[in-house]
């Protein structure tokens, strides 16, 4: 089997190419639909926030595939091939951040009547902290965006010998067309489109997957034989890579992240037509989630099975660990073309969501953040303007896909950098919402300090990282003589080698902080912001100025059921001085 198939190099047939176009023309005639259809009432409203007036249902699937890019789509099954199926757990974490979201920060987004999440920022504190959140939403979008459009292209061009540049330029463009075209509406139902694309192309490797390997039982009997399968592993140790608590607590803070303040997200629920409606859309996207990761896990799951007595990476048949997935795709299909294609196509579709909510955010952002407030230009202009700078930015994220190809290795960086900027960000927008006497004083240098502590740790995971044992990579086999060795092996054993002569005697007693999981690093910046926050607010008299703050602008946590049993003056205590009655006015 294993040895055989090595020398025939799988290449993507006529039919598996035309099922991919159809994709991308599918898509981009979407966003002429509505670009045709809504071209008469165009102002930036109508294009940047789909005129308030879409139904939930869209907005849900859009928020979960958007979510789910090319890196979830290749790297999940990937990682449950080589760590086991507790990631699954993380599906626990995005439902404790999304209850956290429609909860407290839908609320106080939906009815501010917002453009921008950052807006809130200038209400609540001043303009420097909201310029200041807004830069560093624009580097993490632009970082996360190259990522995400290099990822696939290079997966394919290591598998198939598909034209790297070729694939990333052409993703670029469509991308940046439909966007152009269609604005949010368009975005939203292109996303719905490929959230069935991508269902179908999972849902087919299971199928078939099966098929292949008798049956699903007999593949997890495979996996447990493989310790693949496990999901109790509740030691409450930060350093192991996927715990129960890293994924649920890490996690949630991780996902808040991407939800409760991530413009790219929040302008999509923003354009529902109520706040409920907000709320139904991100129960339904955390279906749309819980479907897309349990598929993609078991995705994993027959990936192991099928690969079980040989695995591709030590033979060398695979080189980028990311290329497994269309690797096993093309070898399972390779009697059904076109069937490829569809897989393709929703590697794509992955990105293609992901990219084009990317430049429409970062375009609404330049434009209410840094422009509006300066110049008194007519709407046409804005709506112009945003058209415009969708453009820009689609090419600045091709640029950066080309710079990401010259420093490799950036996909667990990709997940690292969301995680870096986005619990300080989670963690400034709770100081605002939920605590009324913290002031900009105290939320910047708490922002400061949480983002200082996580490149810091980062930055040290790189020189001490977690021994391998936490990470508890698993064992895969290759039923080859030892001295067919591969560059893959290689790196591997010198690696473990290495680290055994450096470290083992003088690892600094921080080195256990820094080789903390890397899902504990939004976490971490969070505790941060919030500790250094409400300290420094305390000091600069924060308390004195709580009076002053807007009712609007903080949850109400007493509207909760929960509290209803409390006597009013009480409550009245709790409020913190914030004014709530004087909202009826």
């Amino acid at each position: 089997g294993c040895l055989i198939e090595m020398q025939t190099a799988r290449t993507f047939s006529v039919g598996d190419y035309v099922v991919f176009a159809i994709m991308l023309v599918a898509s981009t005639l979407i966003g002429l639909f509505f670009a045709i259809r809504d071209r008469k009432k165009r102002n930036t409203e109508e294009y940047l926030l789909a005129g308030r007036s879409m139904s939930p249902y869209p907005v849900g699937f859009s928020l979960a595939v958007s979510f789910m890019s090319a890196v979830t789509v290749l790297g999940t099954p990937v990682e449950v091939y080589r760590f086991g199926t507790m990631y699954a757990w993380l599906v626990v974490g995005m439902l404790i951040a999304l209850i956290i979201t429609a909860e407290i920060f839908v609320p106080v987004f939906y009815n501010m009547g917002l453009t921008t999440v950052y807006e809130y920022l200038e209400m609540r504190f001043n303009k420097t902290v909201r310029l200041t959140a807004t830069a560093l939403f624009m580097i993490q979008t632009i970082l996360y965006g190259g990522i995400v459009i290099f990822a696939p292209a290079l997966t394919l061009n290591s598998v198939t010998g598909f034209n790297l540049w070729g694939a990333v330029v052409s993703t670029g463009l469509v991308c940046i067309f439909y966007s152009c075209l269609g604005g949010l509406k368009g975005v939203i139902w292109t996303d719905a489109l490929q959230a069935s694309i991508m269902l179908v192309g999972f849902v087919a490797i299971l199928i078939q997957g099966s098929l292949k390997l008798g049956g699903f039982a007999n593949i997890w009997k495979l996996c447990e034989q493989g310790s693949r399968i496990e999901f109790g592993q509740f030691d409450l140790d930060p350093r192991i890579r996927h715990s129960v608590w890293s994924l649920t607590a890490g996690g949630s803070i991780f996902v808040c992240g991407l939800y409760a303040v991530n413009q790219s997200q929040v302008q999509r629920y923003l354009s529902c037509r109520s706040a409920k409606d907000a709320k139904i859309a991100l129960v339904f996207n955390w279906l749309g989630l819980v479907l897309l990761n349990g598929l993609a896990v078991m995705t994993g799951i027959v990936l192991y099975a099928y690969y079980k007595d040989c695995d591709p990476l030590s033979v060398g048949q695979v080189k980028v660990r990311d290329a497994l997935l269309p690797y096993m795709v093309l070898e399972i299909f390779k009697d059904n073309p076109g069937v490829p294609g569809i897989f393709l196509a929703s590697i794509y579709s992955g990105s293609l969501s992901t990219i084009s909510t990317a430049i429409t955010a970062l375009s609404s952002v330049t434009i209410h953040d840094f422009l509006k407030p300066h110049f008194a230009w007519k709407e046409k202009t804005f709506t112009n303007i945003s058209i415009g700078l969708i453009f820009v930015y689609g090419l600045l994220l091709i640029l950066f896909a080309y710079l990401t190809s010259k420093l490799g290795g950036l996909l667990q960086a990709a997940i690292s950098i969301l995680g870096l900027l986005g619990g300080p960000l989670v963690g400034l927008f709770s100081l605002g919402v939920l605590f009324p006497f913290v002031n900009s004083i105290g939320a910047l240098s708490g922002l400061v300090v949480g983002i200082g502590m996580n490149v810091w740790v980062f930055v040290g995971s790189k020189y001490y990282p977690p021994p391998p044992h936490f990470a508890n990579e698993l064992p895969r086999s290759c039923p080859i003589s030892s001295n067919v060795t591969s560059n893959y092996t290689d790196v591997v054993t010198t690696s473990a080698a290495q680290y055994m002569n450096n470290t083992t005697p003088q690892r600094p007693p921080v080195a256990s902080v820094w080789s903390m999981s890397y899902m504990y690093y939004s976490a971490f910046g969070f505790c941060f912001v919030i500790i250094v926050g409400l300290i420094i607010s305390l000091i600069t008299g924060g308390y004195k100025q709580r009076k002053d703050v807007e009712p609007k602008l903080i949850y109400r946590y007493f509207d909760h059921w929960i509290f209803q049993c409390i006597p009013m003056r009480i409550q009245r205590k709790l409020w913190c001085g914030v004014n709530h009655e004087e909202k009826t006015k």
